[in-house]
């Protein structure tokens, strides 16, 4: 020591006005410090200053080194995380209280009288000098140090401001002056003085990264949570590449490419080889009954193999088809009388049907990995609470300036966001107490029901408040705290503004002296600022224009709990709602001095739930309006009238409203055959399958009706052998569509998305009943219609017989749409080989751009779009992204029995303080907080692992950890009781605590509530994050933190993505450690470490539903093929051509998906699995039609198919749904108008575009051979049945009697 350089002090001397603890004023030079317990002190809290047992000499008495080794207590659960922050921390107080030269760096500018020794001086304010680079290097080494608890940085608490915002003066300030803790002023000045004095005090300081080393203290470097530079470098920011060829997107160039290949090639082939083939005759034999466009010679022709079988099978269909047809005809009331029964039988069902309206069992498959998380979160630890919340926007979005007197305030003046001006706090205040204090009414139990009943209580039974989150729990919901200030008459000093700006900066903080708040919320927990503020910048939570309050609700697996609370939410919703609509027409009436002058966005659990049950109540009547447009023009244009004097007997009115009628009743059968079963029903069964198989069905209905009346153009000896014949005419391409479709639904129920399975089942089944009902049912109606029509009965008035005009009238050969189909439609498409080849090109031209469009259709389902247009769930999603400033809580999860504890290298895997791992479980999850674009992370999460070290290594006075030296009981750090001791623990390395250790105080740590004395106290932030077995065993727990703000369906899924991703990262990590093998499965187990967040099982079908969709429409195709493959007669030629254009109208829709911004979700992939069954009914029957027909060539064969079937196929289907389709276009419902009306547009267009324009173009330029059938005439003098060849190249057997 300096000649000269002497202390300022030396021992206490009691408090001074304001209760601290004053120092006694000493000027002569430092003492040897011999007492034992003080040098053992010293040792532990400086060891840099220690010099050993006989060479200590010092300027702090005992006295002074128990207080100073207390007070570090707090600032070690503060710092004690970062062992070289907490190094220099203390290097700059002990050298300041016990640095044998003092006098070098301190003056003395404040002293008083002793109350403790009269006649003594006490030291009251100093002037403490310290190297500039000194309080650099100390402000670097914490500033990124994390307190865990409130999911925050320590220096937001002890700098007085946001981390990222101290400076080494604003740091300092802080802990000289600012800091309510400090016992006197201390005004820590810089210096950069080099002179050989060097009046300042300067110490060695250790970097965050480096380990400290020195004679009386080891301890390893910090954390990469609490140290950047102790992380590992980051890899390069690698944006995410596109595909683009000459900055363009790459798929579409390359899809134009292959477009100018393709045109090429198929013009040359069309016009330039096809010049130097010959043309091939199809040669045939005919009768003058099938001769559609013009007489053709006959011969005959070799028959090769697979053509004979294609020609047996269809013998063979049609003796089948003609035997049930006949049947039916003659026996037309037994076969309804079956059939009502059945029917009968299936309906009622429906007593046991039940509605499935849980989105996670509609949309997450039960084995899916989100549906395990969430499984597992709600079985090991509580499900996830129910929220009421209400963002609350004020009118006036001025900025408020606050002066105050400075000192004693921290600043002369705050500039506060419109969300504090205090009008506005105290009228949300009264906002906020009324919507607490709402009862409900259960009439079911007789019982009222409060907030108190069903809301979180974290700190019960010791604390019975609710969980809260408002800006208003900062003044523990009291309009009189709220109110308090300290000042005189013309300044104030501290009032609610300084107060916030105190809790934003320390939300921890148990006291904030001189006002006497806490900041804790009256529920016992921390509220952080960012969970109650919104639309502020940079974290600079002043700058808020709105509040947030949430009322946090326990959730449960028990209805009757579920039936409480889903009661006062319904009172609160109802509240609201009165409220909000009260303000409003107080606005538009002027009387703005009545209004509250706020804008509330509000919302419940129940809220979305409820929506959707009113919009699915109002669209009701829209679908009741679509069916009823498709009624009515099936009903009314079946018949085929040959002139107004018979238009009544003509009428097929009955059979239309009966053929209908047998679709809905498919559709109650289908329903009540699964509720036998006891699969459970959607809302979607009604609101698709019905479309579904009317359009699936009807075309049939038409079909079978407008051969019926063509067939009457022939001869037969009754109307049951024509009808008969013309089911074994047609029924063989209804049973192909039928088992198609029927088949692709039945497969599409392999699909894991629960949604889409349900549908499936559902719709394979209504599909199949509606085709046995068609072919039986219908055509014994059918029949008695005939019957009606031939005795010349009015429709609807059979008892009444009008005048005979079967032999006056004449039959009209064709209705007007064949006749529009063979005059004008027929020619137009197939008339001129250029137009043929112009169709051709665009068709398969869009085709290749849609396919080139599939991957921008973006994924997921924009929330906004589920509500009604005038939801107020709209209005508070729009508050949502306009106003909240943080995402849902992520948590990561550590699995069942997948770390031991105990076990100090287990504990490494998972904790982020000093001496655990760099892949840490916290140390992966700092990695990733880095990187916020890619991981979509927001605040470092809560670990109760390093609070539980930090708890357990506490050195307050009373320390944390004490238990009753008697009953061995738990002592809490506020309870004064002399019995009370430390707890005697066995610390081993980096401070951890013995295996017994750590078993035998979890418990105690886990229900000590946290305060001033121990902040760091279990109960409020960890009571549901540990499992604990026994008291002791920790069987699982989780780590939580918050996502970043997400307002998109891409963000949404990123963030489920990237949680996955670092979960994964961390399970190989634990895997690797403890010698195992990672396996990347779909089963829970496998992983010891993985992520939840409420979204997430909502959102986990976006990760794969590209996957699913495509496996479930391979299924698809590949039932098409296959059975259209073997009901043609293994005719894969065909086949393919159907397959082909099934495929085309399924890009397409994806297509126009794109262009008409329709997101991939269950909705719209269910839509895509639906279009595949329509895809094949547009389709099936015009290919079908031309396999069978014969003609000189393919183009005269298509020409005979398209004017023959097209009518059929689109009055059947097109017209059908055309009308029904165009009143969706009116529902109020979004989700109606985005997915229903646009996609079943697109697919009624697409569907008749292809079917009628582009399929006959491609039959007639590859379609497959005419099939040829063999006229027997001997065989036909030798029996009764006699056979003629007719235009669909099908045998017509006429049963003579």
């Amino acid at each position: 020591m300096t000649m000269g350089q002497h202390c300022i002090w030396y021992g206490q001397c009691g408090t001074n006005s304001l209760g601290k603890i004053t120092n006694c004023y000493y000027n002569g030079t430092a003492k040897l410090l011999t007492n034992e317990t003080a040098l053992k002190s010293l040792e532990i809290a400086c060891g840099m200053m220690y010099k050993g047992p006989n060479s200590t000499y010092t300027c702090c008495a005992p006295d002074q080194i128990a207080t100073i080794a207390n007070q570090f207590g707090m600032a070690k659960l503060m710092l004690g995380r970062c062992p070289s922050c907490y190094y220099n921390f203390r290097s700059l107080f002990c050298g300041m209280t016990c640095s044998a030269d003092q006098s070098r760096f301190i003056s003395i500018i404040e002293t008083g009288n002793s109350t403790l020794y009269p006649g003594r001086t006490t030291v009251e304010a100093i002037n403490y000098t310290i190297a500039n680079d000194f309080g650099e290097r100390i402000l670097n080494s914490c500033r990124d140090v994390l307190y865990p608890g409130g999911n925050q940085h320590s220096l937001d608490t002890m700098c007085g401001r946001p981390y990222d915002q101290c400076t080494k003066e604003s740091f300092m300030k802080y802990l000289g002056e600012d800091n309510p803790q400090v016992p006197f002023p201390i005004h820590i000045l810089f210096s950069n003085e080099t002179t050989e004095e060097n009046n300042y005090y300067n110490q060695t300081t250790f970097l965050c990264n480096e380990p400290i080393i020195s004679t009386y203290e080891n301890k390893t470097a910090c954390s990469c949570l609490d140290c950047p530079k102790s992380c590992n470098p980051l890899p390069p920011d690698v944006p995410d590449k596109k595909f683009q060829i000459f900055n363009i997107d790459g798929w579409l160039v390359i899809a134009i490419i292959v477009i100018i290949i393709f045109l090429i090639s198929f013009f040359l082939t069309i016009f330039i080889i096809s010049k130097f083939r010959k043309s091939r005759i199809n040669q045939y034999r005919f009768t003058e009954v099938m001769t559609l466009i013009e007489d053709l010679p006959t011969q005959q022709k070799s028959v090769g193999c697979v053509v004979n079988i294609r020609k047996r099978t269809e013998r063979f269909f049609e003796r089948i088809f003609f035997r049930l047809g006949l049947f039916c005809t003659q026996h037309p009331y037994i076969v309804l009388i079956i059939g009502l029964i059945i029917i009968t039988i299936l309906s009622c069902g429906l007593i046991k049907f039940k509605v499935t309206t849980d989105p996670v069992q509609l949309w997450s498959a039960k084995t899916s990995m989100a549906r395990q998380q969430k499984e597992y979160f709600d079985k090991h630890f509580r499900p996830f609470y129910r929220t009421t919340q209400l963002i609350i926007v004020p009118d006036n979005q001025s900025f408020i300036t606050h002066y105050y007197l400075s000192p004693p305030a921290p600043l002369s003046e705050y500039t506060l966001g419109p969300a504090f001006e205090i009008g506005f706090l105290s009228r949300v205040f009264d906002l906020q107490t009324e919507i607490l204090s709402l009862t409900a009414e259960l009439s079911e139990t007789n019982q009222t029901v409060s907030l108190s009943d069903i809301c979180f209580k974290p700190l019960e039974p010791d604390n019975e408040n609710c969980t809260v989150f408002s800006l208003l729990q900062y003044y523990q919901n009291s309009k009189e705290n709220l109110y308090k200030h300290i000042g005189d008459d013309f300044f104030t000093y501290f009032d609610y503004a300084t107060h916030f700006m105190a809790c934003s900066q320390a939300p921890t903080l148990t006291r904030d002296n001189p006002l006497g708040l806490s900041c804790f919320g009256d529920f016992g927990g921390t509220i952080n600022p960012f969970m109650i503020l919104g639309n502020y910048t940079d974290a600079t939570y002043a700058n808020a224009t709105a509040i947030v309050i949430t009322i946090v609700i326990e959730n449960s697996n028990d209805p009757e709990k579920i039936q409480l609370a889903e009661a006062w939410e319904k009172v609160f919703l109802d509240y609201m709602k009165n409220f909000t609509e009260t303000q409003k027409l107080l606005r538009e009436s002027g009387n703005w001095n009545e209004t509250v002058n706020f804008t509330v966005y509000y919302s419940a659990e129940r809220s979305i739930q409820d929506e959707l049950n009113r919009q699915s109540r109002s669209d009701i009547l829209t679908i009741v309006i679509s069916y009823t447009v498709m009624f009515l023009y099936v009903t009314l244009t079946l018949g085929h009238i040959r002139s107004w004097r018979t238009c009544l007997i003509d009428l097929k009115i009955s059979v239309g409203f009966i053929g209908v009628l047998f679709v809905l009743l498919s559709v109650m059968s289908s329903i009540g055959f699964y509720s036998y079963c006891g699969v459970a029903g959607t809302l979607i069964i009604f609101e698709v399958i019905p479309f579904l198989v009317l359009a699936v069905g009807v075309d049939n209905i038409f079909i079978i009706v407008q051969h019926f009346e063509k067939a009457k153009e022939e001869y037969y000896q009754s109307s049951d052998i024509r009808l008969a014949t013309t089911i074994s005419r047609v029924g063989p391409s209804i049973l192909l569509t039928a088992t198609s479709e029927s088949i692709a639904f039945l497969l599409g129920s392999l699909t894991p998305m629960p949604a889409v399975q349900i549908f499936s089942l559902y719709a394979f089944m209504a599909v199949f009943i509606d085709f046995l009902l068609q072919i039986t049912c219908f055509v014994s109606i059918l029949a008695i219609d005939a019957r009606r029509q031939d005795s010349d009965r009015p429709d609807l008035c059979c008892c009444f017989q009008m005048k005979n005009f079967n032999n006056t009238i004449k039959q009209k050969s064709k209705g007007i749409l064949q006749k529009m189909f063979k005059n004008i439609i027929t020619p137009i498409i197939l008339g001129n080989s250029i137009i043929r080849a112009i169709i051709f090109s665009i068709f398969i031209s869009l085709t290749c751009l849609s396919l080139s469009l599939i991957h921008r259709i973006p994924i997921g389902l924009d929330q906004k779009l589920s509500m009604p247009k005038d939801s107020y769930v709209l209005d508070y999603f729009y508050g949502l992204e306009n106003y909240l400033s943080v995402g849902p809580p992520v948590y990561f999860i550590v699995n069942q029995d997948a770390i031991d504890y105990k076990h100090i290298n287990e504990q490494d895997l998972l904790c982020g303080t000093s001496g655990c791992s760099s892949m840490s479980l916290l140390g992966q999850i700092g990695q990733a907080l880095r990187q916020p674009k890619h991981y979509y992370l927001a605040q470092p999460p809560s670990s109760w692992l390093d609070d539980y070290f930090d708890w357990l290594q506490s050195t307050n006075d009373p320390p944390c950890c004490r238990i009753h030296n008697q009953t061995k009981e738990f002592c809490p750090a506020t309870l004064n009781n002399t019995l009370c001791i430390n707890c005697p623990i066995n610390f081993l390395e980096n401070q951890r605590p013995s295996e017994n250790d750590f078993q035998h105080y979890i418990n105690f740590f886990l229900h000590d509530n946290p305060g001033e004395k121990c902040p760091k106290g279990g109960h409020a932030a960890y009571k549901d994050a540990v499992q604990l077995i026994n008291n002791n065993y920790v069987k699982s727990s989780y780590f939580m933190g918050f996502h970043s703000v997400l307002k998109t369906s891409e963000d949404f899924i990123g963030a489920m993505k990237s949680a996955n991703d670092i979960a994964k990262n961390i399970s190989k990590t634990i895997l690797n450690n403890q010698s195992k093998n990672f396996h990347d499965s779909n089963q829970l187990q496998d992983y010891p470490v993985f992520p939840y967040s409420v979204f997430y099982v909502f959102y986990d079908q976006y990760l794969t539903i590209w996957h699913n969709l495509i496996v479930n429409l391979s299924i698809s195709f590949g039932a098409v093929f296959l059975v259209t493959f073997i009901l043609l007669g293994f005719d894969i030629h065909t086949s393919f051509l159907i397959l082909l254009c099934v495929f085309m109208i399924v890009i397409d829709m994806f297509g126009v998906m794109y262009l008409w911004h329709i997101e991939l979700n269950a909705i719209s992939v269910v839509n895509i699995v639906m279009s595949v069954g329509i895809a094949v009914e547009f389709c099936a029957h015009i290919a079908r039609y031309f396999a069978v027909s014969q003609g000189t060539n393919r183009l005269h064969r298509a020409k005979i198919a398209l004017s023959e079937m097209g009518s059929s196929v689109f009055s059947g289907i097109t017209l059908t749904k055309i009308g029904g389709v165009v009143v969706l276009a009116f529902a109020k419902s979004q989700l109606f108008q985005v997915f229903y009306f646009r996609m079943y547009l697109s697919l009624v267009v697409i569907g008749a575009l292809h079917g009628l324009v582009f399929l006959p173009v491609l039959l007639s330029y590859c379609g497959p051979q005419s099939l040829i059938s063999i006229d027997d005439t001997r065989q036909e003098r030798r029996t009764s049945t006699a056979v003629d060849i007719t235009s669909d190249g099908i045998e017509n057997s006429l049963q003579t009697s």
